[in-house]
């Protein structure tokens, strides 16, 4: 089963409903919007045909908008141009473009770029030197060239755009995320925690409140990264812009180093960028990019991201297929992740790790979180336990934004009103969506009382499954799983094969019947009862007192008795 998840982008080659659902259906657990491409509008209509889609189709998706955030970028050509080593090319504020000229999108850039700076443009893929600075200007050298295309990003290696953190387009974008209830914003270019400040007052002045996913993609990222983690809901290792901004051969590092400490805090960690970058063009991806991905999975990336693959390959749908085959086998192969003792001493932390080890000790078939914020099952996903993590919230937005984190399959319920309430309404949801049957064994954690985030304090293990009869244990003996026999006349030979003894009393000619049984049933009670004595002197499980138990059981039938509790459960069950 697949844990990691695939957040893709959203753009022209996408824009089908149909390519929508079966990206969807292929493994798409969070559609990206980019607003440095597309208006106002375009993005509305796609977050509602995101929407409608998702209903149709039966699978929930979240919804992230990435901001244009501090960045300087061209604007429109009349066509892509080829530059070549020595060409020149003007910067200029005139919007109306020549054939040796483009506009910028920002007018500090002629105050800030002085001759013998470099400029990079789509990220670094070509390389300018600034060989004359005018007020509204900048006459640039072509160093490396390329084809130069509409609306591409310019950055500097000589200095860093002292840019507001949202831009008016952004703002006026994410006014209308918050209209069709987004769930994620991923914030560009993040330098300080007071650029995710900024971005979450924006955000409580309009009365809302998104998962902030923070960006590193600069120098001053990177510096200021523990700050930076600290207040954010979780990160983006985006390695392009990372790459450009810093030397290329730190990237690898700097990746795992991002991802450990999102990891620790237990917040959700994507790694983007080029993963498939092949399959914009062709049906398969390079060998370099499929072990590119797999590595990205085993550091403990939360989610991958497929950014033009989507947006405007040939082979949308392709990508996030091929993406869903390389994390459901890099997730399959656990030897590969490098186990990371986390020492705490938060009662939330330490219960959220204990329902990992302790599902990982019993062989348990989930864990089941009961959630309102979606703090609980982050926690558990912190410690990657070997099972599903399927988390039922009674919010919808939960719902959504709980995509976004490895091994958590949420599911919406309605909200319990105590404790033994949240058990059956989880392990119901949990049943109805098949992921767990009778007779499997689950952990179940939440916080009590609900709704409050840190609040996890409560594991319980329970069976899947409600007992067919309950009498009076006798206090020894591990559970029992065997065929039903009933008590046979004395002219009919025991059976060899392990079964339960079911019967009435014990008398001396059902002796060896009793013998050769793993467990034993009466419907007579007592625990000084001559059959609760015969069991107890011949060393056998037992549980006395079941009423009906000749005409509720059937011999054949496979049950399991829990002889401490006195329970005894249809088919196979862990307990």
């Amino acid at each position: 089963m697949r844990r990691t998840k695939i957040t893709a982008t959203i753009g022209p080659s996408c824009d089908d409903p149909i390519i929508m659902a079966k990206m969807m259906c292929a493994g798409m657990d969070v559609a990206r919007l980019n607003l440095s491409h597309g208006d106002r509008e375009t993005h509305r209509q796609r977050i509602r045909l995101l929407r409608k889609t998702s209903q149709e189709v039966g699978i929930e998706i979240g919804i992230m908008l990435d901001t244009c955030g501090p960045e300087v970028r061209l604007t429109q050509l009349d066509q892509p141009r080829e530059l070549k080593p020595g060409d020149y090319l003007v910067l200029t504020r005139d919007d109306v473009p020549g054939p040796d000229r483009v506009g910028v999108s920002w007018d500090g850039i002629f105050s800030m770029i002085a001759p013998g700076h470099q400029l990079w443009v789509d990220d670094g893929n070509l390389v300018m030197r600034c060989i004359e600075q005018r007020s509204n200007a900048l006459k640039l050298e072509v160093v490396v060239g390329g084809i130069l295309k509409n609306r591409k990003k310019i950055s500097s290696p000589d200095s860093t755009w002292p840019l507001d953190i949202l831009t008016d387009r952004d703002r006026d974008i994410l006014l209308m995320g918050i209209e069709e209830e987004m769930d994620f914003v991923a914030a560009s270019f993040v330098r300080s925690a007071e650029d995710v400040v900024a971005i979450r007052k924006f955000f409580e002045v309009n009365r809302f409140d998104p998962l902030i996913i923070s960006k590193i993609e600069n120098r001053a990222g990177v510096e200021n990264l523990a700050e930076i983690l600290a207040v954010s809901n979780g990160v983006m290792v985006a390695r392009g812009d990372l790459g450009v901004e810093l030397p290329p051969e730190q990237v690898p590092w700097l990746q795992k180093d991002i991802i450990l400490q999102a990891n620790e805090l237990g917040i959700p960690v994507v790694t983007a960028t080029q993963m498939l970058e092949s399959m914009t063009h062709n049906p398969r991806p390079t060998r370099a990019e499929v072990s590119d991905v797999a590595h990205a999975i085993w550091d403990g990336s939360d989610s991958v991201m497929l950014s033009a693959e989507t947006a405007s390959g040939q082979y949308p749908v392709e990508a996030v297929q091929m993406m869903a085959k390389i994390a459901g086998d890099a997730d399959a192969r656990r030897e590969y992740v490098i186990p990371r003792a986390r020492a705490t001493s938060r009662v939330a932390d330490a219960v959220s790790r204990a329902a990992a080890e302790v599902a990982d000790s019993l062989d348990a078939r989930a864990i089941l979180t009961s959630t309102a914020t979606g703090y609980t099952a982050r926690m558990v996903s912190r410690s990657r336990p070997s099972v599903p993590i399927v988390a039922i919230s009674p919010s919808q937005t939960v719902v959504r934004r709980l995509k976004l984190t490895w091994g958590v399959f949420p599911l919406s319920s309605d909200d319990a009103e105590h404790s033994d309430d949240m058990v059956a309404k989880a392990i119901e949801a949990a049943a109805d969506c098949g992921y767990v049957s009778d007779g499997d064994l689950v952990v179940l954690i939440a916080g009590v009382p609900s709704g409050i985030p840190g609040t996890t304090n409560f594991l319980r293990v329970e069976t899947v499954s409600n007992p067919v009869l309950v009498g009076t244990g006798l206090g020894y003996g591990e559970p029992v799983t065997a065929v039903v026999r009933f008590q046979p006349s004395r002219y009919e030979p025991l059976q060899e094969e392990p079964y339960i003894a079911v019967a009435i009393d014990f008398d001396s000619e059902t002796a060896d019947f009793f013998r050769h049984a793993k467990a034993v049933v009466a419907e007579r009670s007592g625990r000084t009862s001559d059959i609760a004595v015969a069991a107890i002197t011949m060393g056998i499980p037992a549980i006395v007192g079941v009423e009906g138990a000749r005409t509720r059981l059937h011999n054949g039938q496979i049950v399991t008795i829990d002889p401490i509790r006195g329970v005894i459960y249809k088919g196979r069950a862990k307990i």
